[in-house]
């Protein structure tokens, strides 16, 4: 299958994946960035510092007799069939967590690939999932799909919807949004990379997106408003490359044969960026073009090390994990109103310069959970 699903995208022309370069600023406007929702909803502040020092402090466990219930269902539906290891460490941050907590729980998951080829299957694994009722279902968001699927359920009421991996409250949703939205700031994170990029070499660039969509709103068009307060980079060209690391690859052999002195290249997720580094490696180019990851995960370190990425953003990988944890069992005990509708996790910028120590003490606190889980052979 995995044959079939990468013909069909050595089909595809060049003349597809290259788009023009304008700002979706309607699609941007959709959604409350985290300081612009706190600013409209005030309360927020308190609850979100709340559940961020629940995360990062030390477990506080159930009593025995708080212990004493039916397992809460969990159901969770990720694209985690990519080269960012983020969703799996999530989700054995999650379980240990919850086994810390105490709180008796049936976790059912379902993995997909990130594309959009893949959104069909992750819409059938939703219907799969629903059928065994569950209390807490955690999804994400990237598509129209998703939205309409999203919207159902909001309206039903249940089960209790939380989003991974967006931190913008959709606006149409006021009133009636999910239980949670989790994850990392992907336009805060693109920001701090263009800062990065805005401080090198001046010179053109290129941006290398996802598929229209959140994603690339969120990574793409936060990143290129940041790029175009600076008058010494010029985007020259985009693509939508989908989160397809073959698509990537063979767009950046189109934009060094189209710009040859081009000297960024900004990509939107590891599988992107890995696409890229394969592309300028065969051509002999990846110390004179600057090549960033996103998310900051395993793979995207140890590249790092090794030159093929320059910098990248990291999040503190397990602690969305963790924070949907601490959520679901406030919940459940009864304190749902104590909870923020967003929780927004720590990004750092790590580039290849940075020493072994700060790198490795980076690392310990992004998975501090997953990283016992992955010694002890527990990994998915």
């Amino acid at each position: 299958m995995q044959c079939l699903r990468l013909n069909t995208l050595l089909v595809v022309p060049l003349c597809l994946l290259t788009v023009s370069f304008s700002l979706s600023a309607a699609d941007l406007a959709a959604y409350w960035e985290v300081d612009a929702f706190v600013h409209e909803h005030p309360e927020e502040d308190a609850k979100m510092l709340m559940l961020a020092q629940r995360v990062s402090a030390e477990t506080e466990p159930l009593s025995h007799e708080q212990r004493q219930r039916a397992p809460v269902r969990i159901a969770k539906i990720y694209p985690g069939d990519q080269t960012s290891d983020y969703w799996r460490r999530n989700l054995q941050a999650f379980e240990i967590r919850m086994r810390e907590l105490g709180l008796p729980y049936e976790l059912n998951a379902y993995f997909s690939g990130p594309t959009e080829q893949d959104i069909s299957q992750q819409i059938s694994q939703l219907e799969q999932a629903l059928a065994d009722d569950p209390d807490y279902l955690v999804y994400t968001l990237s598509g129209p799909e998703h939205v309409a699927a999203i919207e159902h359920l909001i309206a039903r009421g249940r089960p209790k919807v939380i989003l991974q991996n967006i931190t913008t409250p959709l606006r149409r949703w006021d009133g009636m949004q999910p239980f949670l939205y989790a994850g990392f700031d992907h336009a805060s994170g693109s920001r701090m990379l263009a800062d990065y990029i805005r401080g090198q070499a001046e010179g053109d660039y290129v941006a290398l997106l996802p598929a229209r969509g959140y994603l690339s709103e969120m990574r793409g068009d936060s990143f290129i408003r940041a790029m175009a307060e600076s008058d010494k980079h010029r985007l020259v060209e985009t693509y939508h490359t989908d989160l397809s690391e073959e698509r990537a690859y063979r767009a950046t052999l189109d934009a060094m044969q189209r710009h040859p002195h081009l000297n960024t290249i900004y990509a939107c997720s590891t599988d992107i960026a890995f696409g890229a580094a394969r592309a300028l490696r065969q051509l002999h180019r990846e110390e004179q073009v600057q090549l960033n990851g996103w998310g900051g995960g395993t793979s995207e370190l140890d590249a790092l090390k090794t030159g093929t990425l320059d910098v990248t953003v990291m999040r503190m990988n397990d602690d969305s994990g963790v924070a949907i944890a601490e959520a679901i069992t406030l919940d459940v005990m009864g304190q749902g109103d104590t909870l923020p509708l967003i929780f927004s996790g720590e990004l750092v910028l790590v580039d290849r310069y940075m020493s072994d120590e700060t790198l490795n003490a980076y690392r310990q606190r992004a998975f501090r959970y997953s990283g016992i889980a992955s010694q002890a052979g527990l990994s998915r």
